[in-house]
C-alpha cells in the first residue's frame, strides 16, 4: 500500500509499506519529522567539521578550539561568555556579530573578534549566510593590538592559514601543536603592518625604473600595489613633486640621451630601447622635452665633445 509520510498532504509522493510495519512506519516518521522541526527552531545550522582537541594547558599558545561550519538563513550563537579567545574567520556570505553592547556588520574575508569572558552573540545573514572557520586559545603572551581593540579585522591575507587549520585533523599526536603552529602564523600576519604612503612611492619608483622599456601602464601599476590610481598618484606627487607619468617620461629621456651620446643609439634604436613603439612618438616626446629633435640633440652633443 502506498501511503504518504505523516503531516504531508495527500498526493504527496508515497512509499510501499507492507501491512504489519505501517504502525512502526508512522512512529519512526513522527520522531523524524520531530527532529526537523527541533532542528529548524535551533535555526538550521550544519556543523561540517569540528576537531576534537586536547587542552595541552601550554602557557604561551594552548589551542582547544577548531572548527568549519557553514549555518542556515538567521541562525545564532549566545548571549554566551568563553573563558579563551576565539576568531572567526568568514569564508563567505555575512552576518552580525554584537559585543561590549556594539553590533558590527561583518563579510568575508573579515574576522571578528571575541576575547575571553566577553559576552557576545552573533547571527548569519537571513540572504547570504555566513561559512566560517574558527580557532580558540588561550595565551599568555601579548596579542596584535588589532586584536585587543577592534571587534571586526579585515583579514583576507590570513584566509590561508585559517584553511591550513582544517589539516589538523589529520594528524594523530600533534593536533595541538600543528594547531599552535598555526595560531604563531595567524598572529605574525596580523602583527605584520600594511605598506606605508612612502613604501608605496619607493616600490612605484623601482618598478618605473626597472622596466622603463616596456609599455607601462600606471593603472595596472597602482594595481599590483592594490592601491586606487588617483590615490596613488596623490601620494606619488607628494614624494616626488611629479605624477607617475610624468616620472616616467623624465627617466625614459634620460636614458635615451645616455644611449645616444654614451653609446651611439641612433635615434630609432632609442626609442624601442626606452619604450616608445616608434621613432615618431618619441620623437614627439623628446622635442617637447628639451626643445629639439633627437637627431639634433645627438649632433649638438657630438660638436660639444669635439669642441672641447
Amino acid at each position: 500500500m502506498m501511503i504518504p509520510p505523516p503531516g504531508f498532504p495527500e498526493g504527496f509522493p508515497g512509499i510501499m509499506i507492507p501491512p504489519g510495519r505501517r504502525k512502526a512506519y508512522c512512529t519512526v516518521c513522527d520522531f523524524f519529522v520531530k527532529m526537523l522541526a527541533v532542528f529548524l527552531q535551533m535555526g538550521g545550522c550544519r556543523m561540517d567539521k569540528q576537531i576534537l582537541l586536547v587542552n595541552r594547558h601550554w602557557h604561551d599558545i594552548n589551542p582547544v578550539d577548531c572548527g568549519r561550519e557553514a549555518c542556515a538563513p538567521g541562525h545564532s550563537f549566545g548571549p554566551a561568555a568563553r573563558f579563551y579567545w576565539l576568531l572567526h574567520y568568514v569564508i563567505q556570505g555575512r552576518g552580525a556579530f554584537t559585543a561590549g553592547g556594539k553590533e558590527s556588520p561583518v563579510r568575508a574575508g573579515q574576522m571578528f573578534v571575541i576575547r575571553p569572558f566577553e559576552v557576545s552573540y552573533y547571527e548569519a545573514d537571513r540572504r547570504e549566510p555566513w561559512e566560517y572557520i574558527w580557532i580558540g586559545f588561550t595565551c599568555g603572551i601579548p596579542l596584535p593590538e588589532c586584536l585587543l581593540q577592534e571587534a571586526v579585522v579585515n583579514a583576507s591575507r590570513c584566509g590561508s592559514i585559517f584553511s591550513s587549520m582544517l589539516e589538523a585533523e589529520n594528524q594523530t599526536d600533534s593536533r595541538e601543536l600543528f594547531l599552535c603552529g598555526k595560531v604563531f602564523q595567524l598572529l605574525a600576519a596580523l602583527e605584520e603592518k600594511p605598506a606605508g604612503g612612502e613604501d608605496y612611492v619607493e616600490q612605484a619608483r623601482t618598478y618605473l625604473e626597472a622596466n622603463y622599456m616596456r609599455d607601462v601602464s600606471i593603472g595596472e601599476l597602482a594595481g599590483k600595489l592594490n592601491l586606487n590610481r588617483s590615490y596613488f598618484s596623490t601620494l606619488f606627487r607628494k614624494k616626488t613633486g611629479k605624477s607617475p607619468q610624468q616620472y616616467l617620461t623624465d627617466y625614459r629621456m634620460g636614458r635615451a640621451c645616455q644611449l645616444m651620446t654614451e653609446h651611439g643609439y641612433s635615434p630609432g634604436k632609442a626609442a624601442l630601447s626606452t619604450g616608445y613603439p616608434d621613432i615618431f612618438s618619441f620623437s614627439r616626446m623628446f622635442k617637447k622635452h628639451f626643445g629639439v629633435s633627437p637627431r639634433e640633440y645627438s649632433r649638438r652633443q657630438t660638436e660639444k665633445e669635439e669642441f672641447l
